[in-house]
C-alpha cells in the first residue's frame, strides 16, 4: 500500500511541476489574443443590441470598444495596440454609456462610424427615459458627493448605485440593470470554456516537447526504489514551500507567482532523474521517440489538463495518507521485532483471553 501511495506521490510531483509551464503557456497566449476582453466586449454587445431592437450590431460594438478602450478601462498597450479592459461593473458601463451619449457627435476626433454610434445611443436613452445625458451625469456625480459627505461608511459602489437610481431612474437604467448580471455570466463561461481548450492544446504541446510518458513513468516508479524515494522527498520540498508562499499570500493578501528560480531548479529536477527529455538535440529528440508509448502521451496530455491546483491538491493528500500509512508500518514493524510472553505470540486476543481464566482458577 505504501508503495503504490509512493507511485501517485511521484506522478503527482512530475504532473505539478509539468502543469506549472503549461498553466503559464496557456495564459501567454490567452494574454495575447486578449481572450478576456475580446469575450467581454462580445457580452457588452450583446447587452447594448438588447437595449433596443433599433440598435445595429456594428454601432453596438464600436460603442463597446469605445467604453473597454477608454483610459479608464483599458488594460494598457500591447505591440503598440491598446488592449481591451477586461473588468468592468455596472456602475461603470451606465455611467459611461452616458458619458458617450453627452459627447458632441460632430467632434473630429471620432470616426464616422463612432458618431452615427453615438447618434443611435443618444436616441435610445431618449426613447428610454434620458433625454438630456450630460445634465443626467452631472446629477448623478453631485448625488455621489453628497452620499459620500452624508454616509461615508458606504461602499463606493452603493453610493453610485443610489445615485444611479435616485438621478437616472428610467427604462434605459432598468434594463441595464436587469440585464448586466445574466450577460456577464455567459462572458465567464464562454472565457472559461476558451481557457479549457487553451490549456488543452498547451498541455499537448508541453506533453510533445517534453515527451512525458505517464505508462512509462509509472513502471520506472514501480520497479526503482531510488527513484521513488526521491520523488517523496522533492515532494516534501514543494509542499513546505507551496505553504511558505501561502503564508506570505496570507499576509500580503496578494498572490505570489512561482519564481522563475524555483520553476528551473524543479524541471533540473525531473532531467536528473531522466523523466524528461528537453530538446537540446534535435536528432536526440526524435530518436527518443520509439521509446515514447503513444496512449501513455494521450493519458500525460489528459492528466496535465487538470491544471497545478488539482495536482498540488493530490499530493497534498497524498502526503498526508502516506504519513498516516508509515506511522502504522512503524508501529506494525516494532512489534514484529518486540519479544512477547508465550501465550501471546500467535494470537493476542486468545492469549488474552486464556489469560482471563488462568488468573480466575
Amino acid at each position: 500500500m505504501l508503495k503504490s501511495i509512493d507511485i501517485l506521490i511521484g506522478l503527482s510531483v512530475v504532473m505539478l511541476i509539468v502543469s506549472m509551464a503549461v498553466t503559464l503557456m496557456t495564459q501567454a497566449m490567452l494574454a495575447l489574443r486578449q481572450s478576456r476582453g475580446k469575450h467581454l466586449l462580445a457580452g457588452l454587445v450583446d447587452l447594448l443590441e438588447q437595449l433596443d431592437p433599433g440598435v445595429e450590431r456594428r454601432c453596438a460594438e464600436e460603442i463597446a470598444k469605445m467604453i473597454l478602450r477608454s483610459p479608464i478601462l483599458n488594460g494598457g498597450k500591447i505591440f503598440g495596440l491598446i488592449r481591451y479592459g477586461e473588468v468592468i461593473h455596472r456602475e461603470e458601463l451606465t455611467k459611461m454609456l452616458l458619458d458617450l451619449a453627452s459627447r458632441d457627435p460632430k467632434d473630429v476626433t471620432i470616426t464616422e462610424l463612432q458618431q452615427t454610434a453615438l447618434k443611435g445611443l443618444k436616441k435610445v436613452m431618449a426613447e428610454n427615459g434620458i433625454s438630456d445625458p450630460d445634465q443626467t451625469l452631472k446629477n448623478i456625480h453631485m448625488a455621489a458627493l453628497q452620499l459620500e459627505k452624508s454616509n461615508p461608511e458606504l461602499a463606493h459602489d452603493v453610493r453610485q448605485n443610489i445615485a444611479l437610481l435616485q438621478e437616472a431612474a428610467s427604462q434605459f437604467l432598468a434594463k441595464i440593470n436587469l440585464r448586466f448580471d445574466s450577460v456577464i455570466d455567459r462572458v465567464s463561461e464562454r472565457f472559461t470554456f476558451g481557457a479549457r481548450v487553451w490549456t488543452f492544446v498547451s498541455a499537448t504541446v508541453v506533453a510533445v516537447v517534453l515527451q512525458l510518458d505517464t505508462v512509462t513513468l509509472v513502471n520506472r516508479f514501480a520497479m526503482d526504489d531510488a527513484m521513488r524515494t526521491a520523488f517523496v522527498e522533492e515532494a516534501m520540498k514543494i509542499d513546505q514551500a507551496q505553504y511558505v508562499v501561502a503564508s506570505l499570500e496570507a499576509q500580503s493578501a496578494t498572490p505570489l507567482p512561482v519564481s522563475d528560480k524555483i520553476e528551473r531548479q524543479y524541471f533540473t529536477f525531473l532531467a536528473k532523474q531522466g523523466v524528461i527529455l528537453p530538446p537540446t538535440s534535435l536528432e536526440l529528440w526524435f530518436d527518443n521517440w520509439k521509446n515514447v508509448n503513444l496512449p501513455g502521451l494521450m493519458i500525460s496530455i489528459l492528466l496535465l489538463s487538470l491544471g497545478a491546483p488539482f495536482w498540488y491538491s493530490v499530493l497534498n493528500r497524498s502526503l498526508q495518507l502516506r504519513s498516516v500509512l508509515a506511522r502504522k508500518d512503524d508501529i506494525q514493524r516494532v512489534i514484529r521485532h518486540t519479544t512477547q510472553p508465550a501465550g501471546e505470540v500467535s494470537d493476542g486476543g486468545v492469549g488474552t483471553s486464556g489469560g482471563s481464566r488462568s488468573s480466575g482458577l
